[in-house]
């Protein structure tokens, strides 16, 4: 750490969240003189762009919730059948799962009114995918698209885990989730005449 405060502003705090981001995902107790000395800052850096612990919890929360939109949109929402839309945002999403895995700090982080109001438009932009797929048939109608927005959130999320835990091989982990999502995981069989 040099305790250099001289950085330019924005580069300061993206050093700060990087840091923090790096650091929660491993230890998500991190005080922010660890974020500090990780950031390579001192703390009174941190200090004058996060006051409190849950002031950076925030804006990390914040940053990723814009870094999903980002891929969602970057899949095409509007842009051909609801299973391909889905396969796309499942392929963009995923990889973001190891790099966001801080946001399991649990409740705490996610009742905070500024992470959810900037979560709720996400989340309707998915749920509208949804509906989209109940509306073209490619989707079961009888499902609140709100649960099956859910599962897949759910499942992206958990699947990350596990791609970073090595339980399922990277190449893997998007096919599976969607083949999982639109068809279940039960062997159907042939219905043959």
């Amino acid at each position: 750490m040099n305790g250099r405060t001289d950085l330019p502003g924005g580069t300061a705090r993206a050093r700060i969240l990087d840091a923090a981001a790096r650091l929660l995902t491993k230890d998500t107790g991190a005080s922010l003189a660890e974020v500090a000395t990780a950031a390579g800052v001192g703390r009174t850096t941190v200090h004058r762009y996060f006051p409190t612990r849950e002031s950076l919890l925030v804006a990390l929360g914040l940053d990723a919730i814009d870094r999903v939109s980002q891929a969602v949109d970057d899949a095409r929402p509007d842009d051909g059948p609801v299973p391909a839309v889905l396969g796309r945002v499942v392929e963009r999403v995923l990889p973001l799962a190891d790099e966001l895995r801080y946001l399991d700090l649990g409740p705490d982080l996610w009742h905070l009114p500024e992470l959810s109001e900037a979560w709720y438009p996400l989340a309707q932009t998915i749920d509208a995918i949804v509906a989209r797929g109940q509306r073209e048939g490619d989707l079961r109608p009888d499902l609140p698209a709100a649960l099956v927005s859910d599962l897949l959130v759910g499942a992206v999320w958990c699947i990350g885990d596990s791609v970073a835990e090595g339980r399922v091989a990277r190449g893997d982990a998007a096919r599976g989730v969607l083949a999982v999502l639109l068809h279940g995981a039960a062997v159907v069989p042939d219905r043959a005449p």
